[in-house]
């Protein structure tokens, strides 16, 4: 059994070269542990514990989009979390889509593994890259602070791949490999 999901890794050098600067923002008013930043993605379909069996035949029905080069413009603008700020279980950075491309990616993904068995996600596509599941929030500190920069540009890639990706858990962190 493999623990999968659908996605695309950030590879920006701009973002990856601000990170330490999100980090020394935010760190005061968010406990835990951020977000490696070869581990940063946009999620399109969590899939979970699968049959080794069942990877090829959800790789071969996403077939025309695997592991291709896709040029895409996105923008790392604004930061947000879910389900709100009183109780954030994770802070992200938002994902600008101007072309649109990363919604259609997303329904793609989500119609073509509807044909193999697994539903469709309920909620609202929202592109974002999760930054830190918190373990203690200062709300009011952390909204001021995303208030503060919710207008400056971290990065923009302009092409991504979009992947299978394997989450391996264990006690010092996720790590995800493309597969």
């Amino acid at each position: 059994m493999k623990r999968i999901f659908i996605g695309s890794f950030i590879t920006d050098k701009i973002l990856k070269s601000n990170y330490h600067i999100i980090k020394k923002t935010f760190g005061g008013s968010l406990k835990g542990r951020w977000t490696p930043f070869e581990n940063l993605h946009i999620t399109y379909k969590f899939i979970g514990n699968v049959e080794e069996s069942q990877i090829s035949i959800i790789k071969q029905s996403l077939s025309s989009i695997l592991d291709k080069d896709e040029n895409i413009h996105l923008i790392f603008k604004g930061f947000g979390v879910f389900p709100n700020i009183r109780n954030p279980r994770v802070f992200f950075l938002k994902v600008e889509n101007p072309d649109g491309k990363l919604k259609e990616f997303n329904d793609f993904v989500q119609e073509k593994l509807s044909l193999i068995g697994y539903e469709k996600d309920e909620r609202p596509f929202i592109p974002h890259i999760t930054l830190k599941r918190p373990k203690y929030v200062n709300s009011k500190e952390l909204f001021f602070k995303m208030k503060s920069v919710e207008e400056k540009i971290w990065g923009e890639q302009f092409k991504i791949q979009i992947n299978v990706i394997q989450s391996i858990l264990s006690p010092e962190g996720a790590k995800y490999i493309k597969i």
